[in-house]
């Protein structure tokens, strides 16, 4: 099941991509998303979000005639999605932790 749907991508962008061209695009978006992070649960917000700001950026690289209805500025509407992606991405990645078999560094004790 995708992440977004095509009407939640033309809240941000007014494009003559039809629906399934948008649903085609969508998968791209999840795809890429499912290989930056673990996904613990397709309905959080900042999925939808991350699927949907994906999608809307890939449409506008495509279709450069397409332009902007959403909360975005006319001049940097890639570069503010752009922003927004890293944004929730760091929000989404999990610390990377990782364990060695070094040993514990020891205390000195007085």
């Amino acid at each position: 099941m995708p992440y977004t749907q095509p009407e939640n991508v033309r809240h941000l962008v007014e494009t003559t991509l039809t629906d399934a061209e948008i649903a085609a695009l969508i998968e791209e978006s999840d795809a890429e998303i499912n290989r930056l992070i673990t996904v613990e649960d397709a309905a959080d917000p900042l999925i939808r979000k991350l699927s949907t700001t994906l999608t809307a950026k890939a449409i506008l690289g495509r279709s450069p005639a397409s332009f902007k209805v959403g909360e975005y500025s006319e001049t940097n509407t890639v570069d503010d999605l752009e922003a927004e992606i890293a944004a929730v991405i760091r929000l989404l990645r999990h610390p990377n932790i990782k364990a060695t078999d070094e040993p514990a560094p020891r205390r000195l004790t007085a």
